[in-house]
């Protein structure tokens, strides 16, 4: 019996160069996925809609805020929601406290309409706006006219090509509504930048899909009916910074998480902004952005080249830094010193921390809190969990699949033989952290943001954590 499977591998479209550490997903029907040990349900697609219904409520915005939205709305800021509010709810311009006994209107997440890009359209011609008139907004209710401007040209390349004019001449990929269930397989990309997926016995047609934030999006349907071969090419986005000025690349670091494009936005770029942290305090130091240099204890020393702090990145700073730029908040009380790992213990570091006790619950931007003597006596070293990671870092350091890095740490400082050793930012294992402790101390907590913990429920509570972000083992 033939077995039916899809491989190649994943290349920067500039150079050719392999990417490793990629996750890539094959898009799919349910019923030509079935009876796959890997296939997973996929999860409904959803939108933010300012369509809930709120009386009875008296208050300020910020009253509001606090007891009827936040944590709600993924990556709904109270700034945002301070203006949109008076947007949604005229009668606020005027008079800028809730009623009791009037209606307004709060924002809720609702599914869209599931839908596919397997429509064939030809002897259309005209613009991306006259056909979504024409040929889309009717027949695909709850695709916006914004999805489709943007995601037409993902599914249709040619379009570019033609000053993205639809020509009579050729033929183009629509949306229309799903027949049945999607489900998806997932893989990660190998050091070479190969993928496989094996399917079995069946024909599917399927797409395609990455999403990676220094790329373009990727998605390419596919016809899978025999042993097929398709290489992938990946665009970078022009919209990176120069090191210095902004949150550039990192080597060619990379998230190898299995569920990493499809983590939370917040959760995405914590990893990001871990992973560009990795290497030599002062290679890092001079390539963050100035927000973040602030947040640096050898900041204050960066003056003077000779100092033997200068530049330097403490422990707390790594973490504080990703956190931060992940727009997490930190809510330190008045005597914290950030620059200590004692800030992050949960038991004096500040309300906004929580310890875990479930063992086998880690996730993306989890920290581990390390002491000596008992368990609450001060933290002296702290590290952030980030799911594995491969590439090379931006001093040369590798990190290779079989390596197993999955935790982001700051320096611990010691000294041999006259020389100083672990002032670097780098890469260890979370086994490792656990069973040996570093080698170094007497205890290790488990702690997340609130922030983060509460995302973590709410996805669980939603079914989504069971097939999109899967615990690690």
């Amino acid at each position: 019996m033939l077995e039916v499977s899809i491989q190649g591998r994943v290349v920067r479209a500039t150079d050719l160069q392999p990417l490793s550490g990629v996750a890539l997903r094959l898009v799919a029907d349910s019923t030509a996925l079935a009876g796959l040990p890997d296939a997973q349900p996929l999860p409904p697609r959803t939108q933010v809609r300012w369509t809930r219904r709120l009386t009875g409520f008296a208050g300020t915005r910020w009253e509001c805020w606090k007891a009827h939205v936040e944590g709600r709305i993924p990556d709904l800021s109270w700034q945002q929601f301070r203006d949109q509010v008076l947007a949604y709810n005229p009668a606020l311009r005027d008079e800028p406290i809730f009623r009791a006994d009037a209606t307004y209107l709060l924002p809720e997440v609702t599914p869209l309409p599931s839908y596919t890009w397997t429509r064939h359209l030809t002897g259309f011609a005209g613009t991306r706006r006259e056909c979504w008139e024409q040929h889309v907004a009717a027949q695909v209710p709850g695709l916006s006219w914004e999805r489709f401007r943007d995601e037409v040209l993902r599914y249709n390349p040619q379009l570019n090509a033609d000053g993205r004019l639809f020509r009579p001449y050729r033929s183009y990929l629509l949306p229309e509504p799903a027949a049945c269930e999607r489900a998806l397989l997932q893989c990660v990309t190998d050091t070479s930048g190969a993928y496989y997926f094996k399917l079995g016995s069946e024909p599917v047609v399927g797409e395609l899909q990455i999403e990676l934030e220094e790329y373009l999006p990727l998605a390419m349907p596919v016809v899978v009916n025999d042993q097929i071969t398709q290489p992938l090419l990946l665009y970078p986005r022009s919209t990176a910074t120069p090191a210095g000025r902004g949150w550039g690349r990192s080597g060619t670091l990379r998230s190898a998480h299995p569920a990493y494009p499809y983590l939370p936005f917040k959760v995405r770029r914590l990893i990001d902004r871990a992973l560009f942290l990795l290497g030599d305090d002062t290679a890092v130091f001079d390539a963050l952005p100035p927000e973040a240099r602030a947040l640096c204890y050898g900041a204050r020393f960066a003056h003077d080249p000779d100092h033997p702090h200068s530049k330097e990145l403490l422990c707390a700073d790594v973490v504080s830094i990703a956190l931060t730029g992940a727009g997490l908040r930190l809510d330190w009380l008045s005597t914290t010193n950030p620059h200590l790992a004692d800030a992050y213990h949960p038991d004096r570091g500040a309300p906004h921390l929580v310890e875990i006790e479930e063992p086998d619950d880690w996730q993306p931007g989890d920290l581990l809190v390390y002491g000596r003597g008992d368990p609450a006596s001060r933290a002296e070293h702290v590290a952030l969990y980030v799911g594995p990671f491969v590439g090379v870092d931006r001093s040369g350091r590798a990190y290779h699949p079989g390596d197993g890095a999955d935790v982001v740490e700051g320096s611990i400082r010691r000294h041999s033989n006259g020389a100083t050793y672990g002032t670097g930012v780098s890469g260890v294992s979370l086994a490792r952290c656990l069973q040996s402790k570093r080698g170094l101390y007497a205890w290790v907590r488990h702690v997340r943001l609130r922030e983060l913990d509460a995302l973590w429920q709410r996805l669980r509570q939603e079914h989504i954590a069971a097939t999109e972000i899967p615990t690690p083992k």
